[in-house]
């Protein structure tokens, strides 16, 4: 990649010990590639696409200029009410309708797990690094978007 790309890192505090490792691996890859990040925080899973829209929607100051991609973390696990699921679709589409309606370059570190046990292995950066995973999207993406772009 030519130029250093600058990416927002959104970041869902729900279950702060599965969010930490996110964090961790997320910031270890874009470290490791020598790219500069922003983090913000929200409180759950469900606030990453307004937090998404908030960065770059077309009401956004200089939104296009700022960053050029954002990575989003989080985790749901399921419990024992349909409330998963909601959750789960509703933040899934959410950040892809943001991706997809403003071409922004995005890497999805969503866990959606049926236990704490498999969101810790799929988060921890010594094991699955999810984190990590969805920056090396995040950077692909930006990379084919360059490509396009005259």
């Amino acid at each position: 990649m030519d130029k250093k790309s600058h990416i927002l890192v959104i970041e869902a505090r729900f279950y702060e010990d599965i969010s930490d490792y996110l964090l961790q691996g997320a910031l270890a890859s874009l470290s490791s590639a020598g790219i500069t990040s922003e983090v913000i925080t929200v409180p759950g899973i469900l606030e990453l696409p307004i937090a998404a829209k908030l960065a770059f929607g077309s009401h956004a100051k200089d939104a296009k200029r700022a960053y050029d991609g954002y990575i989003v973390l989080g985790c749901a696990i399921k419990g024992q009410t349909d409330h998963y699921e909601h959750v789960c679709e509703q933040s899934m589409r959410g950040v892809q309708h943001i991706a997809l309606d403003f071409l922004v370059p995005m890497g999805n570190a969503i866990l959606t797990c049926p236990s704490r046990e498999l969101a810790l292995l799929r988060a921890d950066p010594d094991r699955g690094n999810a984190g990590g995973r969805a920056v090396e999207a995040c950077l692909c993406l930006i990379s084919l978007k360059r490509k396009f772009e005259l």
